[in-house]
């Protein structure tokens, strides 16, 4: 994974480049309006904000939008009042995105469209965020995530809940052994990793110390 020191809109903007095969959507996964338990109440409306943020100016950018609902749909009014209707939907019926059981399978769409990378915003990075990005491998489940198919992910703390500035360790730099952890390792227990460094600091992952200048 990389820690980037910098804005996450100047690198979506690299990133989504239709004309070079460069296409760069936003995925908000298990949002929802009333603020998660873990979070402070300022905490909360600063994500809210952040990704609201950040939603207006993928769709400025014309990236699509993707909203994937936690078990039933419901449609939080900080990113619905935001994007209208999104270009994609689906319901998550377990954990992960992409062999889990979702209402519509997501992989057939991003390849439809030729996404490259996604823009993630959403619900408990480490739980089903963490499994929807890396997959699980554990207790007898085997999902695959989105960083398995050659997706580069952009984030930033700010864009997640729970939303804590001290959560994500953002300094010093990951050792080298830490960028080369694997899935199917049998030391990892999905379950019993609470202090599991962010998205088990895969190399697809890229997380922005801010989200714009």
């Amino acid at each position: 994974m990389s820690i980037i020191n910098g804005s996450l809109f100047t690198d979506i903007e690299k990133f989504h480049k239709p004309e070079h095969n460069a296409n760069t959507a936003a995925i908000v996964i298990d949002e929802k309006d009333k603020k998660w338990a873990s979070e402070t109440v300022e905490n909360s409306l600063t994500r809210k904000q952040s990704q609201q943020e950040t939603l207006r100016f993928c769709k400025q950018l014309g990236c699509k939008i993707i909203v994937v609902h936690e078990h039933r749909e419901s449609y939080p009014r900080h990113i619905y009042g935001v994007i209208g209707n999104p270009d994609w939907s689906c319901i998550k019926h377990s954990l992960g995105v992409i062999d889990g059981r979702t209402s519509r399978p997501l992989m057939p769409y991003l390849k439809k469209e030729a996404i490259t990378s996604l823009v993630l915003m959403g619900g408990s990075y480490a739980l089903c965020i963490q499994a929807s990005l890396i997959g699980i491998c554990s207790y007898g489940m085997r999902h695959s995530g989105i960083l398995n198919h050659q997706i580069t992910v952009l984030s930033s703390p700010s864009l997640l809940a729970p939303y804590h500035p001290g959560i994500y360790s953002l300094s010093p730099e990951f050792s080298p052994s830490a960028r080369s952890f694997n899935n199917e390792n049998a030391d990892f227990n999905y379950f019993n990793r609470p202090s599991w460094p962010v998205f088990t600091l895969h190399p697809g992952m890229r997380l922005y110390t801010k989200i714009y200048p």
